[in-house]
């Protein structure tokens, strides 16, 4: 089996979602976990899942969603997590993203939000998707600082440096369609040790103009094995292993 570690299921239409869920069955990837990003996109998330049985929620606030929201309204959020989380595989995609925050207030907001998501990720024994745009170095930190353990990096793949040392500490990273076309990020997957690697399609976010569907996961895992030189079947296996490990058995 294969498995869409992240996407955003709730962008679709309705007949856009349809289409990818048949494709998706056609290139054996059962399981695609869709991560919220604003508030209300939470219950449509959770909604999916309900519905679809190859859907598995990731529910939380993106981090340039979460400033928007004033301290009432973040409270209400968290409360609102609280109630569902058990719905839920993962806590996602929460994060810091420092590419378009210069102030220093809301850098400090950004870390605070995702703070408190570690620790509802921890309390719960639920794995955390992370978004760590401009800010990797900030993520890891932080993640050391709580002891976190249940972790999957989303698209942490442009430093070999960084990579290791998340790998080193047990933590996941997920690799998407840049795979396919990118010189660097297929230098840092190859020597990545692929027991610390899943796949992800980030869809419907779009890729050399086209977007993306769960069925791509096929695509990421060829190149994989192509890169690294082993068979697909044992790059399958592997992914079998390493979302159970993160997961659970589904």
């Amino acid at each position: 089996m294969l498995y869409d570690a992240h996407c955003h299921l709730d962008l679709m239409t309705d007949e856009e979602l349809q289409t990818a869920l048949i494709e998706a069955k056609e290139k054996n990837v059962s399981i695609m976990i869709s991560c919220a990003t604003s508030f209300f996109s939470n219950e449509r998330t959770l909604e999916l899942a309900k519905k679809n049985p190859s859907i598995k929620a990731a529910i939380g606030i993106y981090p340039l969603d979460a400033l928007e929201l004033n301290e009432l309204e973040l409270d209400k959020a968290f409360y609102f997590f609280e109630a569902e989380i058990k719905k839920a595989i993962a806590v996602g995609e929460v994060g810091l993203d420092f590419k378009y925050s210069t102030k220093k207030e809301e850098l400090e907001s950004q870390v605070k939000v995702f703070s408190r998501f570690i620790d509802l990720s921890i309390k719960h024994n639920k794995p955390i998707i992370i978004h760590s745009r401009f800010a990797q170095k900030q993520v890891l930190q932080l993640l050391e600082e709580k002891n976190a353990k249940k972790v999957l990096l989303h698209s942490f793949i442009d430093s070999q440096k960084l990579m290791d040392q998340a790998a080193k500490k047990g933590y996941f990273v997920s690799v998407g369609l840049s795979i396919l076309y990118n010189v660097e990020v297929q230098k840092n997957i190859t020597v990545f040790p692929i027991e610390n690697l899943l796949f992800e399609t980030d869809s419907p976010i779009r890729f050399n103009g086209e977007k993306a569907t769960p069925a791509d996961i096929a695509k990421v895992a060829e190149k994989v094995a192509e890169l690294k030189k082993i068979p697909l079947l044992e790059v399958i296996k592997q992914q079998e292993m390493n979302f159970s490990s993160l997961f659970g058995k589904l």
